[in-house]
């Protein structure tokens, strides 16, 4: 048995008359109908787990155990409600460890001949529970690892992992939620901590610092285990490793990336425009005529919530498929991650932060923080001085981006010649109109598997028209969104706690009383939330 975060104890739900009298391979199966409905759903949905999984599991086989420490650590929060893990929950734990480690032997088992054989069933019950303790042992319950090293990758490099693993573990736990065809309160409670948890990102070094620390948690492969169906054990392979992204792949992705956010079609149009003068520069350099000289920094402006970062990101991704950068990873910091407190320490920063960037982008959010309106002994300065010393020393090897409000960055800029001189390319981002609010919080329901009624539309556009017509600089945007569609499926939680019977379409709908208006005012700049008034419907 095993404890779960809130101390109750979780152990495997045996039959009867597994219990009674075990029951040999060579006798009918023993599971019902639903059971064995239940048991090919779940099935399905590891399988599609692991597709989603495969490509980190083709680019780190480390990213391996990652995944079934967090996993492990869902299935006993999935059976939290009743105190004990179902059989259908251990086998899909099971069927996703096997692909995982290509485990040709325990795949079997979990695929074949768990409802074939009730001995059989309980003797893979048994390995598995005893993998889960493997895989959580000292470990912080409440505390998923794998996110973190996801952000932390696509932060480095320009990759968009973490929403699409996030999203497919996310899925793979309301399937085993709902294997007992019961939902209840604590369900649902589990299911919101779950999604908290898939959210949380704690700040890594680097995401080979976050796989280096799983390897010294993780536990040692299991010994062999005697397979009735076959009579031998399959060792864990590592995964294979893939060919390297051709430049032209990259490219081609980083573009088709930009022109799938929504919005900003001014940003999409100059970066296609930069990107066609790239390659014809590139073109001319191949063939030894005159270049023209041209400056990849850049000045992004505009409020937060626009898709600055993301853009940034992109670019990077851009610049190492034409060939001008030879990583194309973000770094990510503001004047905090530049600027310290005695002298000497800011030099050291600003050095190791560039070492950190070089061969790709180094985005500097709120960078106009660096020259703050009453100064004092203010080592901001400094920071920017040494910005400026290291962009010329490492022109070919080194873009900055710098970003902010559109007054305060253009202030910014115009205080310093040498600013001036290095960032003369500016790209402009506008807040987010209504219509592209509801698309942007359409997007995050379609990826988490909800859907919208006609009057849930409705409700959100009127919602973000009154937002949009009373927006200020710090109007939040697509934050404004995201923590709308957040508190919106806690809220539909709580209305669903009381109903008695769920199904998928239920648990996937979000009505119009699910969606908190109260919720979104701190993130939507200073608005006069009195005096909106958003019909109910």
């Amino acid at each position: 048995m095993m404890l779960t975060p809130k101390g109750k104890q979780i152990k495997i739900q045996q039959h009867e008359a597994l219990l009674a009298a075990p029951r040999s391979p060579t006798e009918e199966p023993f599971v019902d109908f639903k059971h064995f409905v239940n048991f090919r759903l779940l099935r399905k949905e590891a399988n599609l787990l692991y597709k989603s999984l495969s490509p980190l599991l083709s680019a780190d086989a480390r990213f391996a155990d990652a995944i079934l420490i967090d996993l492990a650590k869902i299935v006993q929060l999935c059976g939290r409600s009743t105190g004990k893990l179902s059989s259908a929950e251990l086998m899909a734990y099971l069927v996703v460890y096997a692909l995982v480690k290509q485990d040709a032997e325990k795949l079997n088992a979990a695929v074949n001949l768990w409802e074939a054989s009730s001995e059989v069933q309980l003797q893979y019950q048994k390995i598995t529970l005893q993998l889960l303790l493997d895989f959580t042992k000292d470990q912080k319950p409440e505390q998923l690892i794998l996110p973190s090293i996801l952000n932390q990758l696509d932060e480095e490099k320009g990759t968009n992992h973490v929403g699409d693993v996030i999203n497919a573990i996310y899925k793979f736990a309301q399937v085993i939620i709902k294997a007992d065809d019961t939902v209840d309160l604590q369900d649902l409670e589990s299911l919101s901590l779950i999604w908290q948890l898939l959210h949380s990102y704690q700040k890594l070094e680097s995401y080979q610092a976050g796989l280096q620390a799983v390897s010294q948690i993780a536990p040692p492969p299991p010994s062999p285990t005697s397979n009735p169906g076959t009579n031998s054990g399959v060792a864990p392979q590592a995964a294979a490793t893939p060919a390297p992204e051709q430049p032209e792949e990259i490219l081609e992705q980083a573009l088709a990336e930009l022109n799938d956010l929504t919005g900003m079609e001014n940003i999409k149009e100059e970066v296609k425009t930069l990107t066609n003068f790239l390659k014809i520069q590139k073109v001319r350099a191949e063939r030894g005529l005159a270049q023209t000289s041209v400056s990849l920094h850049a000045v992004f402006c505009g409020p937060p919530g626009t898709g600055k970062t993301t853009v940034a990101r992109l670019m990077g991704r851009i610049y190492h498929g034409l060939g001008f950068l030879k990583k194309g990873h973000l770094i990510e910091t503001d004047r905090t991650g530049l600027v310290a407190g005695y002298v000497g320490q800011t030099a050291q920063k600003v050095d190791e932060l560039i070492n950190s960037a070089l061969d790709g982008v180094l985005f500097i959010d709120e960078a106009y923080a660096l020259v703050p309106k009453e100064a004092g002994r203010d080592f901001g300065q400094e920071a920017i001085d040494i910005l400026l010393k290291r962009m010329e020393d490492y022109r070919d090897r080194l873009v900055i981006i710098v970003a902010g409000y559109t007054d305060e960055m253009t202030t910014f800029i115009e205080s310093n010649p040498g600013l001036k001189s290095r960032f003369n390319r500016y790209f402009y981002f506008n807040h987010y109109k209504p219509e592209e609010l509801l698309a942007i919080f359409e997007k995050m329901c379609g990826k988490s598997h909800f859907h919208l009624t006609p009057s849930t539309r409705d409700k959100l556009q009127t919602m973000f028209a009154e937002l949009y017509a009373n927006r200020n600089s710090t109007f939040g945007n697509a934050r404004v969104a995201r923590n709308l569609f957040e508190k919106s499926i806690e809220q539909q939680a709580n209305r669903l706690a009381v109903l008695t019977s769920l199904n998928d379409e239920v648990l996937t709908t979000l009505l119009p009383e699910d969606i908190p208006i109260e919720t979104v005012k701190v993130h939507a700049g200073k608005v006069d939330w009195q005096n909106l008034t958003v019909p109910s419907r």
